[in-house]
């Protein structure tokens, strides 16, 4: 392409490109533009990009940037406030003008003053005020509430005088005294062999006294969910309440008969509304209620079936099902003379006829009906309808029904009516199941939703509807343990509370063989909590308790959880007052038996107060107390424990002189009881415990013989019992008798050994100074011979001693055989 081609090219595009405008044409050079584009740059430059951005913003709000500019230059700040220039004298105009500014700015200056004043002096004297009444509430907290501040309570006079065999006071309150007598008559009653009352209903009518109604509802609920015949405590409650469809219908029921109330109560509001009239029936309810209902035409918008009257059919529908009267929703069907399938399938339902060829027809309707359902009822503009449909259909789970459902009930109910057993689920189409509704309460909603901490009973009633009992009286137990635990027991007795099988569970566990989510109640735990913070007090009330758990099997202690729980009881307060409670007092007729305890009312044929007694001083034993436990082995009949433990009792304190209230006094009273009931019972005792117990009992004389001075007496018991040798002859003969004696002898034996030594001694002083050439007496050889002969016998007797205390099989201290050579070389 040439020059003169491309300039023709240049010229047709300038040509196409001009304008017809008014405004002159101007022609530049690439120099000139390059130059107005340096100097537009600059300018953008210099003047910043915030200002850019702000011109053109207020530009395109239409603002008029020249004018404002305008406007802001002419703005100048005030001078009024501003201190005032010196004026000649002679400027009159001048002066008056300063005169008034200067009295205007003293008022302000003085208003400003005043008010700063008034401010603090009022924040002050609030801060002040504040800080008394805290004072004044501290010192009231310290020294108590005056008469005055409770003018209808009157204060208690406490007696300055005690009585001498004071008694404590019950720490059972007035709501559970009464629960506590319908235990016990309970009790009684199953004892006697007589007809057992049913729990459940007995504290349910028990709760319309107590004038709480939330209580009152509670036990309503469990009572209408838990009326039932006792079942045999072979079969397990959990598997037996998650296949029992029963506990379905009772919570509908319930839901049914609260909302039929609920209906009557709003047509007793609204009588000229509800028009009512004929004979009594849900029938003429459910129409009065309607009415009510839809009181406004424009309350019938979006109801696709009206009848002539200009009644919708559908309302009439759900609140019939709703109130639980299938015949009166059948009805309204069969007058509107619409969707006769789904009266079919009503009345067939409701006959409930289970023959094959029936069966197989309503299934077929039914999966038709299912069909329709899901093509267009799920769109449908009626909720009515639609709940209808998903009511006698069970399907369409996840369908809140929100036009509907207003309250828990009505969502409980809901839920309630759309439930499939798990055998006869329908796998075309979404279902919720039994173990599905628990979780989705138990679970997935749990006590967050529902706001359980301020609304307990309603949470409470919604577990127990739902069949989760276990759950429902744990929750209540966290405040309420008062009617939790008589829950738990009233649903244990008719076999209807699901248990771990170890008591040692926490509170609430679960089972792996159990479906989700049902938890299992350690009920054991549950009563001992309750049973605690009153067996010390009221322990005939506490052991009524115990009594419940004695079906109840512990693994390591005891035959049953009543025996362990009274068997704790005992090892915690085993004094003499609470022995005799437990046991009575000893027949003066026969000492081996006990009478008047409160024990003796329990006892069956698998255990009596005799084993428990026994139970009791295994645990004492094993616990170090020794003396508590021989008491209760002596009342258990124990007597060769009994005697063991005394033995070794003795060994410790035999040796040691007698104070009152110590222990070597309290087990003297200990071996009389002993020795009066071995007469009877001598042969129930191992031949070697008899040994050792006859020998230290001989000891304990013997030593109060030395303690009182009356040694010969003392020697005299141990010559009698062959405990230690006359002379060296006998010192195998000795340490044979040992042998055959318990351990016991050989603890006491070095303090046997010396007492014997100093008596010894003390008979050759004695001996050696009765006479000699200085006494002054004459003295002839037949007694100097009798004296020296004795003198003999008493040094052969020391010497026994020592070669006894070397043979022993038991290693004497070393101060006792240090002494004991002494004493000998001293009466050579």
């Amino acid at each position: 392409m040439d020059l003169a081609e491309l300039l023709q090219r240049a010229q047709r595009l300038a040509n196409d490109t001009e304008m017809e405008t008014d405004l002159p044409r101007v022609e530049r050079t690439l120099s000139q533009v390059l130059q107005a584009t340096n100097e537009l740059h600059a300018r953008v430059t210099q003047a910043g990009t915030n200002d850019l951005q702000a011109h053109i913003l207020l530009g395109s709000k239409g603002v008029d940037l020249p004018k404002l500019t305008q406007k802001l230059e002419s703005l100048t700040a005030s001078n009024s406030l501003e201190p005032l220039d010196p004026i000649e004298d002679t400027d009159v105009r001048g002066y008056l003008k300063n005169e008034r500014e200067n009295a205007i700015l003293a008022v302000i200056d003085e208003a400003n003053t005043n008010i700063t004043t008034t401010v603090e002096r009022q924040k002050w004297r609030s801060v002040y005020s504040e800080w008394g009444n805290m004072k004044e509430s501290l010192l009231n907290a310290l020294v108590g509430p005056s008469q005055q501040d409770f003018p209808d309570m009157q204060r208690q006079k406490v007696a300055t005088e005690l009585p001498d065999e004071p008694t404590p006071f019950s720490r059972l309150s007035y709501f559970e005294t009464l629960y506590a007598k319908e235990i016990t008559s309970y009790n009684e009653s199953h004892i006697q062999g007589g007809h057992r009352t049913n729990l459940v209903a007995t504290f349910a009518n028990l709760a319309k006294s107590f004038d709480d109604p939330l209580v009152t509802e509670m036990w309503n609920v469990l009572y209408c969910m838990a009326n039932e015949t006792p079942m045999s405590r072979n079969i397990d409650p959990i598997q037996s309440r998650q296949s029992a469809p029963k506990f379905i219908q009772k919570a509908r029921t319930y839901l049914e008969r609260r909302y039929k109330i609920y209906m009557n109560a709003v047509t007793e509001k609204n009588l000229v509304l509800a028009k009512r009239g004929g004979i009594p029936s849900l029938y003429n309810l459910v129409c009065s209620y309607v009415g009510v209902e839809f009181q406004h035409s424009h309350s019938l918008t979006g109801l696709l079936n009206v009848d002539n009257n200009g009644k919708p059919l559908w309302p009439h529908v759900y609140y019939s099902l709703r109130c639980g009267d299938q015949a009166a929703a059948v009805q309204f069907l069969k007058e509107s003379g619409t969707c006769p399938e789904l009266l079919k399938l009503m009345m067939l339902k409701r006959l409930g006829d289970t023959s094959t060829s029936e069966i197989s027809s309503t299934a077929k309707l039914e999966g038709q009906l299912k069909l329709d359902y899901n093509n267009k009822l799920r769109i449908c503009s009626d909720p009515y309808k639609k709940a209808v449909y998903a009511i006698v259909l069970a399907c369409d789970p996840h369908d809140g029904h929100g036009e509907l459902i207003r309250t828990i009930d009505d969502f409980l109910w809901m839920q309630l009516s759309i439930l499939r057993e798990q055998e006869n689920r329908d796998y075309n189409i979404e279902q919720l199941t039994y173990g599905g509704l628990q979780s989705l309460i138990l679970e997935k909603y749990g006590e967050n939703y529902f706001n359980a901490r301020e609304k307990g009973p309603l949470y409470f009633q919604v577990l127990i509807l739902t069949g989760q009992f276990e759950s429902a009286i744990e929750f209540l137990a966290r405040s309420n343990i008062m009617h939790a635990v008589h829950m738990a027991i009233a649903l244990n007795e008719i076999c209807l509370l699901g248990t771990p099988k170890s008591v040692m569970q926490p509170l609430l566990s679960a089972e792996p063989d159990d479906p989700a989510p049902m938890k299992r109640l350690n009920l054991v735990r549950l009563v001992v909590m309750y049973a605690k913070g009153f067996e010390k007090t009221d322990t005939a009330q506490a052991l009524q308790y115990y009594y419940l758990l004695r079906h109840f099997k512990t693994e390591d202690r005891g035959p049953n959880a009543m025996l362990t729980c009274v068997c704790d009881l005992l090892v915690e307060n085993c004094d003499d007052n609470m022995l005799a409670l437990i046991f009575g007092d000893e027949d003066e007729a026969n000492s081996n038996r006990f009478t008047g305890g409160i024990f003796a009312e329990f006892q069956t044929m698998d255990y009596d107060m005799y084993s428990l007694a026994g139970m009791v001083g295994d645990e004492l034993s094993d616990r170090s107390n020794y003396e508590s436990a021989i008491k209760l082995y002596y009342i258990a009949g124990h007597l060769n424990k009994a005697l063991r433990l005394v033995c070794s009792l003795l060994s410790q304190v035999v040796h040691q002189p007698s104070r009152p209230g110590s222990m070597r006094e309290r087990l003297t009273h200990v071996i009389q009881r002993l020795d009066a009931s071995l007469v009877e019972r001598k042969t129930d005792v191992q031949s070697h415990v008899m040994i050792t117990y006859t020998t230290l009992a001989r000891l304990m004389e013997f030593f109060d013989l030395v303690h009182a001075g009356k040694t010969r007496l003392a020697s005299e018991i141990l010559t009698n019992n062959r405990l230690v040798p006359s002379n060296s002859t006998e010192v195998d003969e000795c340490v044979t008798n040992l042998k055959r004696m318990g351990p016991e002898i050989n603890k006491v034996l070095p303090d046997v050994i010396m007492e014997a030594m100093n008596i010894v001694y003390a008979e050759y002083l004695e001996q050696r100074g009765g006479g000699g050439p200085d006494s002054g007496n004459v003295v002839d050889d037949t007694q100097n011979e009798n004296r020296e002969a004795v003198l003999h016998h008493l040094r052969g007797r020391a010497k026994a001693l020592t070669n006894m205390a070397a043979s022993v099989p038991y290693r004497m201290p070393a101060a006792i055989n240090q002494r004991l050579v002494q004493l000998e070389i001293l009466m050579l």
